[in-house]
């Protein structure tokens, strides 16, 4: 059994064609963030060139090669020299790391003070050895040597070698053997789980031009951060730039950071901040929705990952493209953060040589809570609409089913289950395609019983007009049988023949409309002037009876297509019937009647009313109430119809 769908179902299906505006506004959101996207890129394209020319001639950036052996001086605060890393936890995890194949490990942060250069060494071994005796050997215990360069490009070697933990003394080195004490350069050594510290402070005019440092474990292994005996081949000292800081600080750009590298790409200067903000919305939005958006709106960023944002020196895309003469544009997204993040880089030019990079990294938290708002109206509007025209689909269904049902339950309680019409419909009011259908089946269900009816007279009809004929045979051949004379027999059965000859005539009429319908099928139509045929006929019926009058009305000419030997037939018909219904001593009159592409054949008599509501075109329909020779069936008029139909037209 096959499961139906009602209206309801079939209208409820039609509206999830609304989910089509929910996808064509993500399309259009989506569109709308690669146009917001691009005018952000090109944006900060053009302010990244404006800030490259801005700094360009800036002393900050020095012609010598800082290499990658430099070591940054990071920014002064208020240190102690305990030996201990308390002072440094907020530039911990930005320091320098140096090591080497035989394990030995160290790390390096430099801070500068008015004056001094703070430096803190963490050195990753075992407990280290320190060193015995009145005579300090060089390289025999855990040591630390470090290669100062001061202003004027001399260089000098300091040799640390702690007897134990605390204070330390900075031995001045001649070659590999160390001299006395100098008090200028203090620092402590202080032991931890991991190695050592070594936290000193330095005057800077010692290493303004530059350091190395080397860390030896008195097992022969040394690792040093740079050459401990060329001066000009020193690990140079990376300063941030207050001539650069000075410039940038003063613009202003939303959620947007700002750094400048040098040619190797150390860190010169940098301002701003990147705010880790959610997308925004004007309304709180319920929880499931955001998750919703959330899971519609996936923000790709690739798989280009985070740049860092307090590195010393940036050694990745986009910045190694910048320093490689390219602007370049990167996205990535902010570690434990759905934030995307553009960072666009351009090289710095200085008498035709790239002296460094600018790069300018911005959040996209505009455009994701401008998409963010669009998704969450296109979501609320398209939910609002969906449930309101779902609603309002249902009630006209319920409506279009009820007025169906209603229709339905009429037609039910209209006809009996045996066929008779015992009922009528009530049309609706309405003026739409039910209150048409209802029309109709009010209209069949009138003909219908209109029908009935004509099957009821027509039988009715035929067996008043058998029962005369056959109870003359009867009693004919009774009374035949009762009687021995002759003459008197042959009258009972002449008479019995006579109703046999009726009974023939009333079949053969009944013949003649069956055998008329099918003659239709097979007629051939051809032009012929109705009105020489109206003329013509009433001639012949003039003939007929030279007692009656009849008149043709002036006929021109009127020239028609169709069978003349039918409209003839039809044309007797409606004379008998006049003749039949004339009040004596009138006229019968015909004439023509044209309008437009029309003709009319009338025919009128003075005679007997119609009696209202009587269709006499109808098959078996007759006013005759006396008793006449020739039995009539009604079907008279009937052909009369059947010839007009079949030339396109019909009766009145």
């Amino acid at each position: 059994m096959k499961r139906r769908f009602g209206i309801r179902f079939k209208l409820l299906l039609v509206s999830l064609s609304l989910i089509a505006i929910p996808v064509a506004g993500y399309q259009f959101i989506r569109e709308m963030e690669t146009f917001l996207r691009d005018a952000q890129d090109h944006n900060l394209a053009t302010t990244t060139q404006a800030l490259a020319l801005l700094v360009q001639d800036n002393p900050a950036f020095s012609e010598k090669d800082a290499g990658p052996d430099a070591l940054y001086v990071h920014p002064y605060q208020p240190v102690i020299i305990d030996g201990y890393a308390d002072d440094w936890q907020d530039i911990l995890p930005l320091a320098q790391q140096f090591s080497s194949a035989d394990g030995l490990a160290f790390q390096v942060l430099l801070r500068a003070s008015p004056g001094y250069f703070h430096l803190l060494i963490h050195v990753i071994t075992p407990p280290p050895r320190y060193a015995g005796g009145r005579i300090i050997s060089y390289g025999r215990s855990n040591q630390v040597e470090l290669f100062l360069v001061d202003d004027n490009g001399l260089s000098r070697s300091y040799l640390i070698a702690p007897r134990a933990p605390g204070t330390v003394i900075t031995h001045r080195l001649n070659g590999d053997q160390p001299g006395p004490g100098d008090f200028r350069l203090q620092g402590e050594w202080q032991e931890i789980a991991s190695g050592y510290n070594l936290e000193m402070r330095i005057p800077k005019r010692l290493m303004a031009s530059g350091m190395s440092i080397r860390v030896m474990d008195g097992a022969g292994h040394k690792l040093a951060t740079a050459s401990m005996e060329d001066s000009h081949k020193a690990g140079r000292l990376i300063q941030p730039s207050h001539e650069l800081k000075r410039i940038i600080a003063n613009i202003d750009l939303p959620q947007s950071r700002i750094r400048i590298t040098d040619d190797q790409g150390w860190v010169l200067t940098r301002s701003g901040n990147l705010e880790d903000t959610a997308p925004q919305s004007e309304t709180a939005a319920p929880w499931l929705l955001r998750k919703i958006i959330d899971l519609i709106l996936q923000h790709r960023a690739g798989d280009a990952p985070p740049i860092e944002e307090n590195s010393v020196r940036l050694s990745g895309e986009p910045v190694i493209s910048a320093l490689q003469g390219k602007t370049a544009t990167r996205r990535y997204r902010m570690p434990g953060s759905e934030t995307l993040v553009i960072a666009t880089t351009r090289p710095v030019f200085s008498d035709g040589k790239i002296r460094g990079a600018v790069m300018l990294e911005q959040t996209t938290g505009n455009i994701l809570s401008l998409q963010n708002q669009a998704m969450q109206r296109l979501l609320v509007i398209t939910f609002t609409l969906f449930v309101v025209v779902a609603l309002a689909l249902l009630g006209f269904a319920s409506l279009l089913t009820s007025r169906i049902r209603r229709l339905h339950n009429q037609m039910e309680k209209t006809v009996a289950p045996d066929g008779r019409i015992i009922g009528e419909i009530q049309v609706s009011r309405s003026r739409d395609e039910i209150a048409d259908l209802g029309q109709s089946f009010s209209s069949v269900l009138s003909r219908l019983q209109e029908y009935n009816r004509y099957l009821q007279a027509m039988a009715s009809r035929l067996s008043h007009e058998f029962r005369t004929p056959l109870a003359i045979i009867r009693t004919s051949l009774e009374n035949s049988s009762l009687v021995d004379d002759a003459k008197e027999k042959q009258a009972y059965l002449q008479r019995a023949q006579k109703g046999v000859d009726r009974l023939e005539l009333i079949l053969r009429q009944l013949q003649e409309a069956t055998q008329l319908e099918k003659a239709l099928e097979q007629v051939e139509v051809q032009p012929f002037d109705l009105c020489e045929l109206l003329a013509f006929s009433l001639e012949n019926y003039a003939s007929i009876h030279p007692g009656l009058t009849f008149e043709l009305q002036p006929c021109v000419a009127c020239r028609i297509s169709g069978s003349p030997e039918l409209v003839h037939q039809a044309l007797e018909k409606l004379l008998d019937n006049a003749v039949d219904f004339h009040q004596s001593g009138t006229p019968i009159a015909v004439r023509l009647v044209r309008e437009q592409q029309q003709v009319f054949v009338c025919v009128s008599n003075q005679g007997p009313a119609i009696p209202p509501n009587m269709d006499l075109f109808q098959s078996m329909v007759s006013l005759r109430e006396k008793r006449q020779e020739q039995p009539h069936l009604g079907l008279g008029l009937y052909l009369v119809k059947l010839i007009a139909e079949f030339h396109g037209g019909g009766t009145r």
